[in-house]
């Protein structure tokens, strides 16, 4: 009996290993780099996409223009505004969301207050009103749902995603995702990042190949999965060493472009963060298409999704005068 009962149990095993499909892309490229080049004494970091415009945060090392706004047909500059200082009207820690919705949010992270923005016709910002956000967890790297509701992970407060309003102090509802023994949110193989759109929440794991679709109020939709020999060891002594997967992502209204690095990061580094790899799925989990970058891998980016165009940061932190782009083909 137990011979047969460890044979049953290796059967079944066998079997699942088996029936893993791994997800394939109906579109397979190679895509070159090209320059979008930048006016004046830049040094840009975020980047937000109003259609038919393009904004983009400068790093800390600038004090005053610390927003820029392009028009993306002529790549023209056609305004800069914001200043880093305590005064009224001044922006002490900025942080330019990325979100789906109309209006411009820019966030003032020492102020825990988001403000809201409209990009006119000749590319002025119009500022619409401030709202500070009653959570205490914060609301960097928040991603909004909608005008108040967003969702946030909760990192080193709890082992979570919180769905919160700015209106709320304790979250709405929330998901947890990882181990809670794990102190270091770093050192979980289970870390990762969040996105958000007006339909979906989604979550790209940053040791494992494996990205979670979900509605709006955190449930499961869709897991999708790749074969990766993710690590399960991390610790401050290895981590710039062990194999990363998903490491920044973009959630725009049609599809979630991920980018996957396959490597360490210090392996992608003396490559010159070059042949990195983007991943598109639709918004239901399935996989669209995926793109070797001939070309340096950008940081923090946006999806142009009229033209289908990515706009990046390289990651070298010093004054640059363009930011990486490369034409998504394939997409509609």
């Amino acid at each position: 009996m137990r011979i047969s009962h460890l044979i049953f149990i290796l059967y079944c095993g066998l079997a699942a290993s088996c029936s893993f499909i791994e997800p394939k892309f109906s579109v397979e490229e190679t895509l070159s780099q090209e320059l979008m080049p930048l006016q004046g004494v830049t040094n840009p970091l975020r980047i937000e996409i109003k259609h038919p415009y393009l904004i983009f945060q400068n790093s800390s090392k600038q004090h005053d223009s610390v927003f820029q706004i392009y028009d993306l047909t002529s790549h023209k500059l056609k305004n800069t505004f914001g200043v880093r200082g305590e005064a009224p009207g001044e922006f002490v820690l900025p942080w330019l969301f990325q979100t789906q919705l109309s209006d411009l949010f820019i966030g003032d992270i020492a102020k825990n207050s988001v403000y809201r923005f409209v990009i006119n016709e000749d590319g002025q910002p119009i500022f619409k009103g401030a709202e500070e956000a009653n959570s205490i967890n914060g609301i960097n790297e928040a991603a909004f749902i909608n005008d108040s509701l967003y969702v946030l992970d909760a990192m080193y407060i709890a082992p979570s995603l919180y769905l919160l309003t700015l209106k709320s102090e304790l979250p709405k509802k929330s998901r947890t995702y990882r181990n809670p023994d794990m102190i270091d949110y770093y050192a979980d193989p289970d870390m990762g990042r969040v996105y958000a759109n007006e339909s979906r929440i989604v979550f790209c794991y940053g040791y494992k190949k494996q990205i979670d679709f979900m509605d709006t109020n955190l449930n499961l939709i869709k897991r999708v999965k790749f074969k990766f020999a993710n690590p399960t060891v991390i610790n401050t002594k290895n981590q710039r060493d062990v194999k990363v997967s998903y490491v920044y992502g973009y959630l725009g209204k049609k599809y979630l472009y991920a980018l996957f690095l396959g490597t360490s990061w210090n392996e992608n580094r003396a490559r010159s963060t070059y042949g990195t790899i983007l991943e598109v799925f639709d918004l239901d989990g399935s996989p669209v298409a995926r793109y070797v970058l001939n070309g340096r891998r950008p940081v923090y980016f946006a999806v142009d999704e009229v033209t289908f165009t990515l706009y990046g940061t390289g990651e070298d932190g010093e004054p640059e005068d363009h930011l990486l782009m490369y034409k998504l083909k394939g997409l509609s």
